[in-house]
């Protein structure tokens, strides 16, 4: 009976394949998909050169299961956009093309997204180029298969071994034709976060084409509870030697790259900005400015921090609701060294008491952006030794939040940090100055009646999604004309960062901060 049933389908089927045949006024092509392991991860869509339209699909479901598809095309030149949701290929997964002129096989060999080789059917023209964008380096921890037009995101992981013979990683990024002795800046994600995340939502890359400085993106490593993070002397979890690793990594930088030695800088966000404020004590001839956002100083840091005459500038951004790290003061408690600071006001009066700062002022921002719920108010503590400064500025009613990506958008972070530091390393510039124009490659909505975000596209571009943590939730390359929507898991804030092609001033990035209720 097994057997009947097979045979009776397998015959619907011929029917139904002879019948899609017939009606095929152009060429048919079979298309057959075959998953590998974690079959549900693999998809692809098909697109011919001049239309935005997806003329076929597929999505994977079963391990080791074959679906045969018949495509009826057009004469054309065309492109199988490939995708895999967990980012680590196709896992023995194919797609197979029985074309007129020779077979074509397909396959995702590693990461997020690709391409597949052009093809033609009865196309007899020489014009079956394509943009398709992405990092174009196979170097690279993020190359993209069969990408041809660098779009500037592009993240090579360096090792480095310290001096206790501990191996870690870090990105460096150097915009091109960067001058010698340049300013060196540390970023410092946040707990839980990764270097590569952390690059490619805070914008700062951006601003460093512009300006003429390097970045670094080390990345930190588990602590006691498995978690990656930075031992901001944070006793109570890890016993990571986070400082001798910053500081070996950046004179290792300076040295090999002529980068300056009196302009090397670091901020971080959340916990990586509690690990500036740790340097900030423990290296201060090697780290001659910090910046915080979302991040205090530790227990351990207050109780023991000798900053007094150190000269490391301090810059604080910071939520009065953050419910995070407090803006407010917490308790000592042995088995939470994350604690124990008096409150964001008073350690950076604490810097400012210990450069003996004769002024302090405070100044209401412009509230740009009336809707993100929050004000800011720039207090600035000044006339110190040797010109010493140290400012907070202080987001009423923000959140944990890295500002101007998420949260408050009168502010942005990566542009603050900045203008704060160049007045110590060269000619000071405004935060007006430095915020790059911001292309249009596409505009995003939120669906009021499902949680989804309804994107249109304006430019070819590879589009990334992150949640209010910094994650990475999706990737996927699009094209120009292309109007689709993205499923979101929950409501919340999140931000989307479209990236066209790398041009001769850097690349072109749109940056999109997006609410689902």
């Amino acid at each position: 009976m097994r057997y009947l049933s097979h045979l009776m389908l397998f015959l619907l089927f011929f029917a139904n394949y002879e019948i899609t045949q017939a009606q095929c006024e152009f060429t048919s092509i079979e298309a057959s998909s075959t998953t590998g392991e974690w079959g549900d991860e693999m998809s692809w869509e098909l697109y011919e050169i001049n239309s935005s339209e997806v003329l076929a699909s597929f999505q994977g479901g079963a391990d080791f299961a074959n679906q045969v598809d018949l495509l009826c095309l057009e004469p054309g030149c065309y492109n199988f956009y490939l995708y895999d949701s967990w980012g680590d290929g196709w896992n023995g997964g194919s797609l197979s093309l029985e074309l007129p002129e020779e077979d074509l096989d397909i396959s995702l060999n590693d990461g997020l997204f690709g391409y597949s080789i052009p093809f033609e059917v009865d196309w007899f023209t020489d014009d079956c180029v394509w943009e398709l964008l992405g990092c174009t380096d196979s170097e690279a921890e993020n190359f993209v298969q069969g990408a041809n037009t660098d779009d500037g995101s592009c993240f090579f992981p360096i090792t480095f071994t310290t001096s206790e013979d501990v191996e870690r990683s870090y990105y460096l990024y150097t915009p091109d034709n960067i001058p010698e002795n340049a300013p060196l800046v540390f970023m410092l994600h946040g707990y839980y976060g990764t270097a590569s995340d952390f690059s490619a939502y805070t914008g700062m890359n951006e601003i460093a084409d512009s300006e003429g400085f390097a970045v670094c993106y080390p990345q930190g490593l588990e602590d006691n509870n498995f978690i990656n993070h930075w031992n901001a002397n944070l006793t109570s979890i890890s016993d990571v030697n986070d400082i001798l690793f910053l500081k070996e990594l950046a004179l290792s930088l300076q040295a090999e790259h002529g980068f300056s030695s009196d302009c090397t800088y670091t901020t971080g966000y959340s916990n990586g900005g509690y690990m500036s404020y740790t340097l900030a004590c423990e290296e201060p001839e090697i780290f001659r400015a910090i910046g915080s956002v979302g991040g205090t100083m530790s227990g351990p840091d207050w109780v023991n921090c000798t900053g007094e005459g150190s000269l490391v500038p301090v810059v604080h951004l910071h939520g009065t609701s953050d419910q995070d790290v407090s803006y407010y003061a917490t308790s000592q408690n042995p088995l939470d060294s994350w604690n124990g600071s008096p409150g964001v006001e008073a350690v950076v009066q604490q810097w400012a008491d210990w450069h003996n700062c004769t002024e302090v002022s405070t100044t209401y921002l412009p509230d740009v952006d009336t809707n993100d719920g929050s004000t800011v108010d720039l207090i600035k503590h000044t006339g110190g030794d040797y010109d010493y400064q140290a400012w907070l500025y202080r987001v009423n009613g923000g959140g944990h939040d890295w500002f101007g990506v998420w949260g408050n958008m009168d502010i942005n972070s990566s542009a603050i940090m900045w203008s704060f530091w160049s007045q110590f390393c060269g000619a000071p510039i405004s935060v007006e100055q430095i915020l790059p124009d911001s292309p249009q490659l596409m505009s995003a909505i939120s669906d009021a009646n499902s949680s989804s975000l309804n994107i249109e596209i304006y430019e070819n571009c590879t589009l990334q999604l992150f949640d209010i943590s910094g994650k990475l939730i999706s990737v996927r390359t699009v094209r120009s004309g292309s109007s689709f929507s993205i499923p979101v898991s929950k409501p919340g804030i999140y931000m989307l960062v479209a990236r066209g092609a790398k041009n001769l001033t850097g690349s072109s990035v749109q940056f999109e901060k997006i609410s689902v209720r």
